[in-house]
């Protein structure tokens, strides 16, 4: 796990997540998330700045709220458009590469500047 439920409320200023061990269970998917996010760098990064951290609990908080987002649904999805001659509703649900790209945003701002995006090869600084 990248952050705590700690580096969550405190210094990410989370108040959407209710308690520790919710917060944990998300976390653990948040960081297969990051993982590929940075092509796997994230596990030796040295967060100084708590960069990552940041990352990791934007990304926890957006896992929580889809999840809820699902429960008050509750298989409905929400709507797309609706029409009220001869009633038509159709409904729109949020597929994996939309919330992919959603979470990987997220990501992105917290990790901008510290290279664990860099997708090139690492100059050789020895020969």
């Amino acid at each position: 796990m990248y952050a705590s439920y700690q580096d969550y409320v405190e210094t990410f200023g989370g108040r959407a997540i209710p308690d520790e061990a919710e917060f944990n269970r998300l976390a653990l998917r948040a960081g297969p998330v990051l993982d590929r996010l940075t092509g796997g760098r994230a596990a030796n990064y040295q967060d100084r700045e708590g960069k990552l951290a940041l990352a990791c609990c934007a990304v926890t908080e957006k896992l929580f709220e889809q999840e809820e987002r699902r429960r008050h649904e509750a298989g409905r999805g929400s709507v797309a458009s609706e029409k009220v001659g001869d009633w038509q509703v159709q409904y729109r649900t949020v597929g994996r590469a939309e919330l992919n790209a959603e979470l990987a945003a997220l990501a992105e701002l917290y990790l901008f500047g510290t290279g664990l995006l860099y997708r090139g090869v690492p100059a050789l600084t020895e020969w």
